[in-house]
């Protein structure tokens, strides 16, 4: 690849991480003031669409906050790519590792919303059938997704910077 391109390809990942970190923090704006909108209008019509769920706030702030450092992380990779040495090193990595915590916090709420749900669903199971338990298996995987992200992420980039640093000795 020309370093154009690379260079292209590295400024959209940058411009993507500002503009995800933007909407990670409208998305709290917004919640945080439908929340306030519905405290001082408790008979509204805010009170019915506005039912903060903290477990779903928190889940949607860390996997935010996991795709913007990830695309930090991805523009830091296209740098050593671009330069064909492992620059700024130090830097990327601590990209990583917040970008894992944050899909691992992620997974985090999410497995503490299915337990909360399955606490739900096993009063239900003991007044119905079977078939009231299928809303709730869908939810049993969603925790394990954001650990295969950080997992990915971590190995990928592992591995890739001590190829990369592999390389920038021999070359």
């Amino acid at each position: 690849m020309s370093t154009k391109s690379l260079k292209l390809l590295r400024i959209c990942a940058v411009v993507l991480g500002w503009v995800l970190l933007i909407g990670v923090w409208a998305g709290i704006w917004g919640r945080y003031s439908l929340y306030r909108s519905a405290q001082n209008n408790p008979q509204g019509f805010i009170t019915a669409i506005a039912q903060f769920d903290i477990l779903s706030a928190l889940s949607s702030f860390f996997s935010g906050f996991g795709g913007v450092f990830l695309a930090f992380l991805v523009a830091a990779v296209f740098r050593m790519i671009e330069k064909e040495a492992p620059v700024g090193k130090e830097n990327a990595q601590s990209l990583m590792i917040v970008c894992c915590v944050s899909y691992l916090a992620d997974a985090l709420v999410l497995c503490c919303s299915f337990i909360l749900k399955l606490t739900e669903g096993i009063q239900i199971f003991s007044t119905s059938g079977w078939r009231s338990w299928i809303p709730y298996a869908s939810t049993a995987v969603s925790p394990l997704v954001p650990v295969l992200y950080a997992a990915s992420i971590f190995v990928l980039y592992t591995h890739f910077t001590k190829m990369a640093t592999f390389e920038s000795e021999v070359a």
